[in-house]
């Protein structure tokens, strides 16, 4: 296990890895540029990652650990379910305005993932999937949604949450991510929630 004094070390390197792998890519990237910015010696990175791709795929799954970390620790279980779904797509859009460098990473870069990476990530994604598949189904238990395909709307509501990604990372617009987000919910809660008696 590793010591405080390691740990924020390791930290510091990934942190520096994020602001030069979004800067330049991953082949322009160069493990020196990341040590003299994260404040150690070139050898110390090697000491914590063999490679420069194993740096960028630890990079990678620290920042979607703390994506979904960040997701799940949020959720009050005295929240409604339509409340749940809304701070799960404000909190996204919020995580990504906050760490774009990540981000445009995540958008760009994925092509230098070996295949057992990808599975990770698939199995992450697959974790994230299935918290809004339980939402969902709990929405219809408690007659907030109505009576639908639980597997799909969580995809349609990832696949909008995804897509609000690219206005936020590469516009050079001052985008607000409450202009985005907030009509791309009332489109989904007006699809999803059950019609009241009158």
């Amino acid at each position: 296990m590793d010591r405080p004094a390691e740990k924020d070390k390791r930290i510091k390197i990934i942190k520096a890895a994020v602001k030069v792998f979004s800067r330049k890519g991953f082949h322009q990237a160069r493990v020196e540029e990341i040590a003299q910015l994260a404040d150690v010696g070139k050898g110390t990175v090697y000491e914590y990652f063999s490679s420069k791709t194993e740096l960028f795929q630890e990079m990678f799954k620290a920042g979607i650990r703390f994506y979904l970390d960040s997701l799940i620790n949020d959720l009050s279980p005295d929240l409604s379910c339509k409340e749940k779904l809304s701070r799960i797509a404000r909190l996204h859009l919020r995580f990504v305005s906050n760490y774009k460098d990540l981000a445009k990473i995540t958008m760009t870069e994925h092509t230098y993932f070996n295949e057992d990476f990808r599975k990770w990530v698939w199995d992450y994604r697959a974790k994230k999937l299935e918290m809004l598949k339980q939402i969902i189904d709990e929405g219809i238990a408690r007659g907030e949604f109505r009576n639908i395909d639980s597997q799909a709307v969580a995809l349609v509501f990832m696949g909008s949450l995804g897509a609000l990604f690219s206005p936020l990372i590469f516009s050079d617009d001052n985008i607000n991510a409450k202009d985005l987000v907030e009509p791309a919910l009332d489109v989904i809660m007006e699809g999803i929630l059950a019609v009241k008696e009158q």
